[in-house]
């Protein structure tokens, strides 16, 4: 090929490649997806498409509310995650501190989430994130300490208090989509599951475990965490949620997640909290979207107005859910 061809031959490729790029990402939430399929994957929160909790994990649910008492006066619902669970979920603990609805008497709400402690700080139940193969500082501490030492104590709380738990959370810096065989949405599935078990070693009478995917992220301007990582992150929820209930229905163990029998103490029972992705201002079904001026300059953390608006969906799960009579007065 001469020469000149080849120029124009490269100049066409990255030309492509940064149009590829910038193209927005377009994609049916999970709970509007339904039967369909993103990639080859089915949507919906839950199996067969559907968004409803599955007849046995429904019972088993409803059974441990009984369970859920308090330890010493008190019990604790406590969030953790990387930063943006950290400023959402202390915006709810606000809203959920000023309403008449929500059970002060016993329940204690507690914010353990911190900036930067992404998925892989919340996986070692003991050791530090360092050690557990992840890309952390060495200087990081183990995640279930810090929430102890600095944030429970000083509350006059104990471990043993806690006995629901909401997280959020994400892998940074993400580089591969699905359907690869090494997509990211299959290593944070593994990084929940980690998390999930290591939440029931820390929190003896831990009995439930919400968990809610990322926001919308295509306004993002850094790699941190942009889309589709954000909506595929879905899935990983999906997928962590569907082992537990397939082990508890048939025995086997996924073998991505690993053991998560909630009735040998190995795990909580999980299960979706809300659902907070919307194809940014295409209207879901119930109408959620995400604007950009719901986001800060790196369009990956919700400012004000966005930390308010997901604050607002998580006090409407939690004051609705048949599973979180505790949270209501």
């Amino acid at each position: 090929m001469p020469a000149i061809l080849r120029r124009f031959a490269i100049l066409f490729l990255l030309l492509g490649s940064v149009y590829s790029w910038s193209q927005p990402f377009v994609a049916k939430p999970l709970n509007d997806l339904g039967t369909g399929r993103y990639k080859g994957f089915e949507g919906g929160l839950y199996e067969n498409g559907s968004n409803v909790v599955p007849s046995e994990h429904n019972i088993d649910g409803l059974a441990l509310l009984d369970q859920i008492k308090p330890v010493r006066g008190k019990f604790v619902f406590l969030g953790i995650g990387m930063s943006n669970a950290m400023i959402e979920f202390e915006t709810f603990k606000d809203l959920a501190a000023a309403s008449g609805r929500v059970n002060h008497d016993s329940m204690v709400v507690v914010n353990g989430a911190l900036g930067n402690m992404t998925a892989c700080a919340w996986a070692p139940a003991t050791h530090t994130p360092r050690q557990h193969n992840c890309r952390m500082p060495g200087f990081v501490p183990n995640q279930y300490d810090r929430v102890r030492d600095e944030i429970l104590k000083p509350l006059g709380l104990s471990e043993d208090q806690v006995e629901v738990i909401w997280m959020l959370n994400a892998d940074p810096r993400p580089d591969t989509s699905l359907p690869a065989s090494d997509a990211d949405a299959y290593e944070y599935e593994r990084y929940l599951a980690d998390t999930v078990r290591a939440t029931r070693k820390r929190y003896p009478n831990l009995k439930m475990l919400f968990i809610s995917s990322r926001a919308y992220a295509g306004y993002a301007t850094t790699p941190l965490n942009p889309e589709p990582y954000a909506y595929e992150y879905g899935f990983s929820v999906k997928w962590a949620i569907q082992a537990q209930i397939d082990q508890l229905r048939g025995g086997k163990v996924d073998s991505r997640a690993g053991d998560l029998d909630y009735k040998k103490g190995v795990a909580p029972w999980i299960a979706w909290g809300p659902y907070l992705w919307a194809d940014g201002t295409t209207p879901r079904s119930d109408g959620l979207t995400w604007d950009r001026s719901e986001f800060g300059d790196d369009g990956t953390h919700p400012n004000f107005r966005g930390r308010q608006k997901i604050a607002r969906l998580l006090m409407d799960f939690f004051l609705n859910s048949p599973y979180t009579i505790w949270f209501k007065k």
